[in-house]
């Protein structure tokens, strides 16, 4: 984060700046916000680093935003797979219904291959009560390409699934 989008309160250190570092918990979004919407893919990708890490750190906010931001670049395959990536940290029900939806929505091809893969790994991650029933239905749904649900029918056949 550059020092232009680090706000600086006089005479005192900002409350997100702690013995140990930076607490992500209290540091403002604003910037970060601006950041990811930026035109250059250097600012994009530290800002979804950053998200990624405030979701890490229990910010609903930063997945929120996430989640909005996956709708703001539908066709974006390179800036949707890092936002896929940064979801990996936002464990939610939308979390779940939007990653559903993008596999519903996003024919597979070349071009978005990198992208869908990224959506199934995370979902791999996320605890089977909160994504068993939508992987169930998606594993047989025509809408989702057929390697991709042979992928979401490996994940319900693990063992520890």
């Amino acid at each position: 984060m550059s020092p232009a989008h680090t706000p600086q309160i006089q005479g005192a250190a900002p409350p997100w700046f702690t013995p140990q570092g930076i607490d992500l918990a209290l540091y403002p979004i604003d910037g970060v916000i601006r950041q990811a919407l930026s035109s250059a893919d250097g600012d994009f990708q530290s800002a979804c680093s950053i998200l990624k890490s405030m979701c890490s750190a229990g910010r609903v906010d930063a997945g929120i935003f996430l989640l909005g931001l996956q709708k703001h670049y539908p066709e974006n395959y390179e800036r949707l797979t890092l936002i896929a990536d940064a979801l990996e940290w936002f464990q939610s029900p939308a979390t779940v219904q939007a990653f559903a939806s993008e596999l519903r929505r996003v024919q597979g091809s070349s071009a978005t291959r990198r992208y869908l893969r990224r959506i199934i790994d995370v979902l791999k991650q996320f605890p089977p009560e909160l994504t068993a029933e939508t992987i169930q239905g998606l594993s047989s749904d025509p809408s989702v390409g057929t390697r991709f649900r042979q992928h979401l029918r490996d994940i319900t056949n693990r063992n520890d699934w």
